[in-house]
């Protein structure tokens, strides 16, 4: 196994555009940190978090009975939890690459196998027949993660229902920590298949990532297993203080996510195209993008205080890019063009001094 590192250091110590880790480029809404002071003025912090009246509130907020919900410690835990529950080893488990590492690092410290069939190119189209024929006897999992992390492909509700479909006996776990930016879900399909799971966070478009919150969703019959392997109390009293007032008061996010997907996206996705920079379409709110040299563009960046962030293999010449604000990208923009300037500029002068 490989640990997960990545590469949070420094990120606070100039004013970047933090455009590397698909977090919210905004605060969350006022009523956020009024609620979290409201907590703490109350003198609560010495009591153990309770969760009922929250689940109470996201199970309106999702459509899903309270008894089919676990609140986890961000969606990192609630997949930690469904891995740990279902696979050991010698089991396998199916997960199209280039994905999320945290799911399959749960998944080797199972000591199960995980089976990768690759993304499509050129689009890095979800790889259904790949997956359907990878299936074995060991299968225990399968993992769709929709949008995808890095590519921001997705998978259909019909793919998806195939394979709950086709393999009544083997779990599907569909991510969907993106749900509020793609406006796509599995969890209707929750009513007809027991083999169903979808996780989701409050770390993307809630703009709550430093206070860890996810859940699940899943048969009232699998959460009840789900909690019997739980970490009590795991998910702090202020994450959810926080979560409800993000349910309660949704208009701010809601006009961050329709800003970034309907105008700041469309707007960054001319501009790449004007310039010729090839990049994946997506459902989420980031980008995958293939610049001239990977290497180069980041470092210049970064040192115009622009973070993106270098993939690995197989996609290892792209760098995955949050959008934004209209604002934020347009500052994008201006310093990418200057790259791409000098980029030409360099070309020029070695075509010369060549001849």
């Amino acid at each position: 196994m490989g640990a997960y590192n990545p590469p949070l250091e420094g990120r606070t110590e100039r004013d970047y555009l933090l455009l590397d880790f698909s977090e919210s480029t905004l605060p969350p809404d006022a009523a956020v940190t009024e609620a979290i002071k409201g907590f703490i003025d109350a003198g609560r912090l010495r009591m153990y978090p309770s969760y009922g009246r929250f689940v109470e509130k996201l199970a309106g907020y999702t459509g899903t009975p309270p008894e089919r919900i676990i609140v986890t410690n961000g969606s990192d835990a609630a997949i930690q939890l469904i891995t740990h529950a279902l696979l050991e080893a010698g089991d396998e488990m199916i997960m199209a690459k280039p994905s999320f590492f945290v799911t399959e690092s749960c998944a080797l410290s199972c000591g199960a196998q995980v089976v990768s069939p690759p993304y499509r190119e050129p689009d890095m189209a979800f790889p259904i027949e790949e997956i359907v024929a990878a299936v074995t006897p060991r299968t225990r999992l399968i993992v769709v993660v929709s949008p995808n992390n890095p590519t921001g492909t997705s998978a259909s509700l019909e793919q998806i229902e195939r394979l709950l479909k086709v393999h009544p006996d083997i779990a599907v776990l569909v991510d969907e920590a993106y749900y509020e930016f793609s406006g796509s879900t599995a969890a209707p399909l929750l009513r007809r298949y027991d083999n169903l799971i979808v996780t989701r966070t409050f770390s993307k478009a809630f703009a709550l990532a430093g206070l860890r919150l996810g859940y699940a969703l899943s048969s009232a019959a699998f959460i009840a297993e789900l909690h019997k392997i739980r970490i009590p109390y795991d998910v702090n009293a202020l994450a959810v203080v926080a979560a409800e007032a993000q349910l309660d008061h949704p208009q701010s996010w809601q006009a961050y996510v329709d800003e970034v997907m309907h105008s700041a996206k469309p707007m960054v996705e001319r501009f790449l195209g004007e310039h010729g920079v090839f990049y994946f379409p997506s459902d989420a709110n980031f980008l995958l993008v293939r610049p001239d040299d990977v290497q180069a563009c980041h470092a210049y960046l970064k040192a115009h205080d622009i973070l993106v962030r270098p993939q690995r293999a197989p996609v290892a010449d792209t760098f995955r890019m949050s959008i934004g604000t209209v604002a934020q990208m347009r500052r994008f923009m201006e310093v990418y063009s200057r790259y791409s300037g000098a980029r030409v500029a360099a070309a020029r002068v070695a075509a010369v001094q060549s001849d």
